[in-house]
């Protein structure tokens, strides 16, 4: 049956025009031969149905095959598997936890032109590439044929014949050596692999047309080190005051309720920061940061607190014009019951993304995280992703829109009434992005992107590009020229391993400052140049 289904793909793509010329390719029929070097010592055996890997916890195996590159032509990568178990890279931690840029991958398949490599990991829920997209489903069911298409740096990626992941600028990483080549099998030092391999091959085709231009240039600058002697720092929110005045607040505690959080000052673009005294190593440090019309600056701090009575209370920052100086106060959190905390897990967090409002009022995004009791008697936590207001300076805050499910949200206003909202991917790795058409009132079902995972931020810069900043397993930026209907230039700044979360704002005309925590807290300015169609 599988041979069947590879053969009718193959008459498929011929009536179509598109001959594959397949110069690497493996049967499974025996071991492989002499074509394909092994790497480690792989417990491998012919079953029925193809090669059985089956990693022993003891090191990793995998083959390689070497071919040569032609140019003009596409790279057709196929591989047929039935995935059987992943463990993770670490104990207690399930496969999901697992990348290669931290441990390797124990079921995978890596291509490399010479130039660039890239390749599909497989994991029991879901395929992805070794970097930032990523394809929920079940790899365990039964065979499925995916098909790595690469033209120029794009990446796209099918699954039994449909394709899942349009991959712009997926086939990016820098080779290891100007070798081209094909490998499939495990890289992983610690996690595990259990997978029959029924087919791999590599082929090429005329390329019909040249790749794509990215419409938007990047050019990163010089990193530099945002350092800190006393205490780790890690997930950066931006906020630009104007006035030639930056904001940062950093988390200083271990990603757990409560954790204390420092607010820093720079004036010199982000080179250098100062914590400000008074809002350092606290949990009630403000996190979203706003000018308001009347030169002074509202902030918000992150955590809240569920008081006996039942009410939510968090706290308002008022600074002065240089933020060098402050009043803390109470304010009051007030959502619909379905999202406001009732027991201890409960949580309503105050984000980043804080705007001023026409008629005086502010607008600040919020998630919810609530346990929920399910039909089966378990419990389960939901997460949503909110809009409130506050008309009386911070000291209440009250529900303007649901956004949609999910936590971490990112919100732009794109004119008077349209906004967009980026959502951390959570289970199944992808964001998940709504559109509003009233000024967020209310929003779209959620569209899930390629691409993922962690705390994404939006900037709508000045050259009418849509930036978005979003990390893990590497940090990276991409752009959409018509709003964020279409997300068409993506780009990784750093393959670097941290927390990976990113905080992005444009400091002048198409300049981004971007900052990101892997593995220390670190500065760039990326250039974005918006291309002529033309070009």
């Amino acid at each position: 049956m599988v041979r069947k289904t590879i053969l009718l793909a193959a008459l498929a793509c011929a009536a179509r025009g598109q001959a594959i010329d397949w110069i690497v390719d493996y049967d499974a029929e025996s071991l492989p031969g002499a074509a394909w070097k092994t790497n480690g010592a792989p417990n491998a055996t012919i079953e029925t149905g193809g090669l059985r890997l089956i990693d022993n916890g003891e090191g990793f195996a995998n083959y390689r095959a070497a071919w040569k590159a032609v140019p003009g032509h596409e790279i057709v990568v196929e591989a047929v598997v039935k995935v059987f178990g992943v463990t993770g890279s670490r104990a207690n931690k399930t496969a999901a936890s697992l990348w290669p840029w931290r441990d390797g991958a124990p079921v995978s398949v890596l291509v490399s032109d010479g130039r660039h490599q890239e390749g599909l990991v497989l994991f029991a829920n879901q395929a992805a590439s070794h970097t930032d997209r990523f394809i929920p489903m079940d790899t365990t069911d039964r065979f499925h044929t995916y098909r790595l298409v690469i033209r120029g740096n794009d990446m796209s990626i099918w699954v039994d014949g449909v394709k899942k992941v349009e991959g712009q600028g997926a086939f990016w990483k820098p080779a290891a050596s100007p070798e081209a080549f094909i490998q499939f099998g495990s890289t992983a030092r610690i996690a595990t692999g259990d997978a029959l391999w029924s087919r791999v091959r590599l082929g090429l085709r005329k390329a019909a047309a040249p790749a794509a231009k990215d419409p938007v240039k990047i050019t990163v600058g010089p990193a530099w080190e945002i350092p800190r002697a006393d205490i780790r720092q890690t997930r950066p929110y931006l906020y630009d005051m104007g006035r030639g005045l930056l904001l940062m607040s950093v988390a200083q505690g271990p990603d757990a309720f409560y954790e204390p959080y420092g607010l820093l000052k720079s004036i010199d673009s982000g080179k250098t920061w100062t914590p400000i005294p008074g809002l350092d190593k606290l949990d009630t440090t403000p996190l979203p940061c706003l000018r308001r019309p009347h030169g002074g600056i509202l902030a918000v701090s992150r955590w809240t607190r569920t008081q006996p009575d039942g009410r939510v209370v968090g706290k308002t920052v008022h600074l002065d014009s240089t933020a060098s100086k402050f009043e803390m106060i109470d304010n009051e959190i007030v959502l619909p019951k379905e999202f406001t905390n009732e027991s201890k897990g409960d949580q309503i967090i105050c984000e980043r993304h804080i705007w001023n409002d026409p008629d005086g009022g502010v607008t600040m995004a919020v998630w919810s995280r609530k346990g929920v009791k399910l039909p089966d008697g378990g419990r389960t936590t939901v997460r949503m992703s909110h809009l409130m207001r506050s008309i009386d300076e911070g000291k209440t805050w009250t529900h303007f829109s649901t956004i949609g499910p999910g936590g971490e949200p990112a919100v732009v206003r794109l004119n008077a009434t349209e906004q967009t909202a980026v959502i951390r991917g959570d289970r199944d790795s992808r964001m998940r992005q709504m559109f509003s058409h009233d000024a967020g009132k209310t929003w779209s079902a959620p569209v899930y992107l390629e691409t993922g995972k962690v705390l994404p931020d939006l900037v709508s810069m000045s050259n009418g590009v849509l930036a978005c900043s979003f990390g893990r397993p590497a940090s990276c930026l991409m752009f959409s020229l018509d709003g964020g209907r279409t997300w068409s230039s993506h780009h990784v700044i750093s393959d670097k391993v941290g927390f990976n979360y990113t905080s992005i704002r444009e400091i002048a005309p198409g300049k981004l400052l971007y900052i990101h925590d892997a593995p220390k807290m670190t500065g760039m300015i990326v250039d974005v140049e918006r291309l002529a169609a033309d070009r």
